[in-house]
């Protein structure tokens, strides 16, 4: 079996790098945790990915780059054995060796309290200790993505000692190995992380690092222009073309790989009938979204899954769903509702109302989205009421073992580009939560079985037509309406430099940059 050496890469040397200073990045929302147990959204991933590292990383280009493993051998289907870095430590100055790997693998897929990576980590049976510095990562059955898996930001190795000195408390302040250190958390304000002067690799060039809250889009972008902060994520689409233009400022831009989508939840009437939610898809005009709130901030989506994921298969949902207003109409009456007297259908003397649940801010446009959304759906005779809610408190109603909406506003990464992350977890019979992500509730066994035959073959071309086929069952009985991909974008004043756009919005390269000022 092949055995690969990894090579740290170094940091960014292109230009003369200056030590010093604190950079400030504005962005719309709060982490929900800063503890990968149990957050998986970017908020906090953003901030945790610089206190906890993983044993390797993919890399901008899409390529597995070594962390705390320096090399790695596939010894067969069900079992990576991994080389740890020496000489490494925790903040809290204790060791990394196995026994912290073991820990944190052991602590995320405890079946008492699984860690929410546990359900999007395909089916790791856990990790067996070598030797101190050599570990195995087994899997029940053959898994072709493990080594992807791994790499996610979510498997940061967590401190022990750490973890048993502050209980839950660790999920505030959180201790790993990473160039960065956790400083201070002020709730909806602020967090700060600092430079870890011991770290291993190459030392970051900045003192600290502080992540604002600025819940207001065009907040965000005044306090960049004025220079309350230095980077906006997620800026104003409408404002990216004038600070293109300005030599004082600096876009970077990358081709994301998540989706944003409105989801319907197929446990509540009258969303259980497949010509209804038809006629919610038939009924959006997705393109002119697309064309007057993201102006060209966003690309169109054409399933759930982006281009450039292995897996990928268009579902063609504008050829079998195209923007027909009267269809959708129709198809309400096929499912038993009239006109009423105020446009809103109704069946047996019942308005067809639905509830949305929504974040304002977590994703680019995401509240604009949905109250344009809601008009399109007045015009065909559905009445949407729309709950704002904090993005923790939406991401909780997401995450219950029962969503009390018909609709949520959501968006999904494919953290690991590989179809296995998205379309197992997000739609096998056995994934609702709190298990795992089928937050529409789907029930199809036969589904359920096309991606069980995907996880475990080891055949690129025999997952990729498994994958093909499950994505065709989903256009049919369609759950979801897909309104755009991201791009990931950053705009920051002119001297911040080394920053490089990751694909996936988690990983975002912030350890190395500088400023030149």
């Amino acid at each position: 079996m092949a055995v690969l050496l990894l090579t740290w890469p170094a940091a960014p040397r292109a230009q003369a790098q200056r030590s010093g200073g604190t950079l400030t990045i504005a962005r719309p929302v709060d982490a929900v945790s800063l503890d990968p147990h149990f957050e998986t959204t970017a908020p906090g991933a953003w901030v945790y990915q610089l206190i906890l590292e993983p044993l390797v990383a993919l890399g901008p280009d899409m390529k597995i780059k070594p962390v705390l493993a320096s090399s790695y051998k596939v010894l067969d289907a069900t079992r990576i054995r991994f080389t740890l870095r020496r000489g490494v430590r925790f903040h809290d100055g204790t060791p990394f060796n196995a026994q912290a790997v073991k820990f944190t693998f052991e602590r995320a897929f405890d079946r008492r309290n699984p860690g929410r990576w546990a359900s999007l980590a395909g089916p790791i049976k856990g990790v067996e200790v070598v030797d101190d510095y050599t570990v195995d990562i087994v899997t029940s059955e053959p898994y072709a993505p493990l080594l992807y898996s791994v790499a996610m930001v979510y498997a940061g190795i967590v401190s022990p000692a750490a973890v048993q000195r502050l209980g839950p408390e660790f999920s505030r302040q959180p201790v790993g190995t990473g160039p960065f250190k956790f400083q201070e958390w002020r709730t909806n304000d602020r967090i700060t992380v600092v430079r870890n002067d011991d770290y291993w690799g190459p030392k970051p060039y900045l003192d600290r690092i502080v992540f604002r809250v600025i819940p207001e889009e065009s907040a965000r972008m005044i306090a960049l222009r004025t220079g309350d902060v230095d980077m906006v994520l997620v800026p104003a689409p409408a404002q990216l073309g004038a600070f293109r233009r300005d030599p004082a400022f600096t876009v970077a831009e990358a081709q994301g790989l998540r989706v944003v989508f409105v989801g319907m939840n197929l446990t509540r009437p009258p969303l259980s009938d497949v010509r209804v939610r038809r006629a919610l898809v038939m009924g959006t005009n997705r393109k002119a979204i697309l064309d007057n709130i993201l102006e060209g901030a966003g690309g169109p989506a054409d399933g759930i899954l982006a281009k450039g994921v292995f897996g990928y298969a268009p579902m063609e949902l504008d050829k079998r769903y195209p923007y027909d207003p009267d269809r959708a109409r129709a198809l309400l009456q096929e499912a038993g509702f009239r006109p009423g007297p105020d446009g809103i259908m109704q069946r047996e003397g019942i308005p067809l109302v639905l509830t949305l649940i929504s974040a304002r801010g977590r994703y680019l446009k995401d509240a604009e989205i949905a109250e344009a959304w809601q008009a399109q759906m007045r015009a065909i005779g559905v009445r949407v009421d729309i709950s704002f809610l904090e993005w923790a408190t939406v991401f909780t109603h997401v995450r219950a073992a029962t969503l009390d909406y018909h609709l949520f506003m959501l968006g999904w990464v494919t953290t690991t580009a590989d179809a296995d992350y998205s379309l197992l977890p997000m739609f096998r019979s056995n994934m609702a939560p709190p298990t795992g992500w089928n937050t529409w509730r789907y029930v199809n066994p036969e589904f359920d079985r096309l991606v069980d035959q995907a996880r475990v073959s080891t055949k690129a071309e025999e997952r990729q037509e498994l994958y093909a086929r499950a994505q065709a069952m989903i256009a049919r009985d369609i759950m979801f309406i897909p309104f755009y991909t991201t791009k990931e974008i950053a705009v920051m004043r002119s001297y911040v430099k080394g920053f490089v756009p990751h694909p996936i919005e988690y990983n975002q390269g912030f350890a190395y940059i500088w400023l030149e000022k």
